[in-house]
Formats: C-alpha cells, structure tokens, sequence
C-alpha cells in the first residue's frame, strides 16, 4: 500500500509541477517540490525510501521534460540517500531542519548542474547561475517545503505507511 501512496504522490507531483507551477514562475523560477517531497521522504522514512523516492521522481521528470535519462534521477536519489542518513539522528521540528536540508540540496543540485554544462561545453558564469537561478530556486523551495513536510509527516503518522508485511 506504502508503494502505491509514493506513486500517487509523485505523479500528483508531477501534474502540478507541468501544469501549476509554470504560472506561479517569478522572474523564469520555479519551486522545485520534488526536490521538497525528496527531502521530506528522507527525514520522515530514511532510507532507502528517500533514494527511492528520489530516483523515480528524477526518471519521471527524466522522461517527461528531460534531454538526458537519468540526469535528474541520479540529482534526486543522492539528495534522498544523503539525507536520509541523518534519519533517526537529527530531531526534525515543523519547519528550521526540512528547510535547511532542501536549501542544501538545492544549492547542491544547482552545482551539479552548474559541473554538468561545464563539462558539456556550455559557457555559462557559476557567479550569474548562482544569482539567477539556485538562490532565488532555492528561497522559493524554501518556502513551500514546511507544507509539504507537514502533510508527509501527517501522512507517515498512519498505520498503512509504517506496516510490515510478516510472513508466517
């Protein structure tokens, strides 16, 4: 059942980042909710559910909006995995630990991507990348990552997400 959930969420996810966020873009960004539910999975579940989480949601956005299979798959599940290795050893309230996290991880992700066109050939200033693009994408995931921790967080507090299955 716990898969199933995970699955809606991030189609879900998926129909609101292509079909919303598009007229919610301030000055060309976008908030990255993906990178929020990867973040929020991992404090939350740990892994491997967040490197999980993190790889499907890439390969979805891979398929759909992606050049390249697998460039926003392997972003999203090293998020999720390193993250979800401080499970169970950090204290996560409502709101400071999940926006510091993603603020991280998308400051992360942005030098990736920053590495990825460097390497590709693509001249492009890691000083005008960082002021137009990863701060202003990181502070806008920033702000929508408490609701979407909260809800994860509400939603991990069920029974069905935390069931093992036993075999007798």
């Amino acid at each position: 059942m716990k898969v199933w959930v995970i699955a809606g969420i991030l189609l879900g996810n998926l129909v609101v980042q292509s079909a919303l966020f598009p007229f919610i873009e301030i000055y060309g960004v976008r908030p990255d909710s993906l990178m929020a539910l990867v973040i929020s999975f991992a404090l939350v579940a740990g892994n491997p559910t967040s490197a999980a989480v993190g790889l499907c949601g890439g390969l979805l956005q891979d398929i759909l909006f992606g050049q390249n299979i697998g460039f926003y798959a392997l972003q999203y599940m090293l998020a999720g995995y390193l993250v979800g290795l401080v499970y169970g050893k950090v204290f996560v309230g409502k709101v400071l630990i999940p926006v510091f996290f993603v603020s991280i991880a998308t400051i992360l992700r942005g030098l990736f991507v920053f590495l990825w066109m460097y390497f590709s050939g693509v001249s492009v200033s890691l000083h005008w990348l960082l002021l137009r693009t990863i701060l202003p994408e990181m502070v806008y995931t920033a702000v929508i990552t408490p609701v979407i921790y909260y809800y994860i967080d509400k939603l991990y507090k069920h029974k069905f997400m935390n069931r093992r299955w036993h075999f007798d």
